[in-house]
């Protein structure tokens, strides 16, 4: 997913001071193929994954400079459905502050400053779930070389396909993140930062609104869900996480931890966590990782480099306090807890950029997943490789 502040590569190029109107294509194709290995729990749990191949993600788009004006929009074809991706005009006050709107990311942690295409996992760490996804809104955001913030205001996703007579009680996203980067150079620095959202809740019905999370197994082929919760009676949410994201020349380091706490009807709470820590390097035709000031991330490498990566990742939708209170499944499945678990995985990859165009993947995953009420955990190992094509 790329947010507000990187789905423009850099704010440099996003300026252009002349008087000519530039447009240019953009577009990706990411082809997944994964295979499967499950315990009896999981087969009984989940029933039994199927291998296969699937496209992760077809997309098709323009952008265009003009002046101080940016424009992007994009549409993607995946599990034959199109849907709008980025879509917004940003206007740039210089080149390190500007004002952007429409459809895109809302901010929140290290993870959500990259795209689905330059990630070092194929599928976002599953401690990412609380990451809101793209919405419709307005954002700022202003940096220099030592800070970057953004923050803004989003509607929720009822706004992009219903009418509010279809939809009910609209509900929102006030969304921030700050970065501060106390050392930042061509060799080696690292930063540190802080998001945080403030979440209306979403209606399902014209009376009900609730907030919902779901993971699967790491993998977009076979997309069964390892956990998942719908809160069915939550009225608002506030949730943060902490990021770390250092780099010594071909080797990078980058984390977050993520907590949550759902306010619900008759003064109730839900509470839930996750985490995530990954480590990479470029192992072959060693290359500097560039750090992307405009977005606070990493750019990938791009000239024959064989990239190495290991991580570790956490998701806790289980909130022991909540679910002791219900005596029944059937009381749990009434509110949307009944598949409440805790989720982690052990990853390996490895990337090869052939050239700044084309990326081959290779992932394993060992995934551990234990549901509240169940006497065994699931386990599940997932090997997956992409073909992906970027212009």
């Amino acid at each position: 997913m790329a947010t507000a502040a990187t789905c423009c590569f850099t704010v440099a190029s996003a300026q252009d001071n002349s008087d000519k109107l530039t447009i240019k294509t953009t577009g990706r194709a990411l082809f997944d193929a994964a295979t499967y290995g499950q315990n009896d729990q999981s087969k009984e749990q989940d029933g039994e994954m199927n291998d296969g191949v699937g496209v992760r993600d077809i997309r098709i788009g323009l952008k265009g400079y003009y002046k101080n004006w940016y424009f992007r929009g994009e549409l993607s074809y995946t599990n034959n459905k199109v849907s709008a991706k980025d879509i917004f005009l940003r206007y740039s006050f210089n080149n390190n502050n500007n004002l952007q709107v429409g459809h895109y990311t809302v901010p929140f942690g290290l993870s959500s400053a990259y795209s689905s295409s330059k990630k070092e996992y194929m599928d976002e760490p599953e401690g990412n779930v609380f990451q809101v996804g793209r919405r419709i809104g307005i954002m700022h955001t202003l940096y220099n070389h030592n800070f970057w913030g953004a923050y803004g205001a989003f509607a929720d996703n009822s706004a992009l396909t219903q009418s509010t007579d279809k939809s009910g009680k609209q509900g929102y996203t006030l969304a921030g993140r700050f970065v501060w980067r106390p050392i930042m150079n061509d060799d080696y620095g690292f930063h540190v930062g802080f998001s945080a959202n403030h979440v209306g809740a979403e209606s399902n019905s014209l009376s009900h609104r609730h907030i919902a999370y779901s993971k699967t197994y790491l993998t977009s082929v076979d997309k069964r869900k390892a956990t998942n919760i719908d809160v069915l009676d939550a009225r608002w949410e506030n949730k943060f996480t902490a990021e770390f994201q250092g780099i010594y020349r071909n080797w990078q380091l980058a984390s977050q931890y993520y907590w949550s706490h759902i306010g619900r009807d008759n003064d109730q709470s839900y509470n839930t966590n996750g985490f995530y820590v990954s480590a990479r390097g470029i192992i072959v035709n060693p290359a500097n990782y560039k750090y992307n000031y405009a977005g606070s991330g990493v750019d990938n490498p791009s000239d024959k480099n064989l990239e190495l990566m290991l991580g570790y990742g956490f998701l806790n939708l289980k909130d022991g306090d909540a679910l002791s209170k219900y005596k029944t499944t059937e009381e749990l499945t009434a509110v949307g807890l009944a598949n409440a678990a805790r989720m982690s995985d052990v990853s390996a990859g490895l990337s090869f950029f052939w050239n700044k165009y084309v990326t081959l993947r290779l992932n394993y995953h060992y995934i551990h997943s234990h549901t509240w009420n169940q006497p065994d955990a699931k386990v599940v190992n997932v090997l997956q490789m992409r073909v992906q094509y970027m212009f």
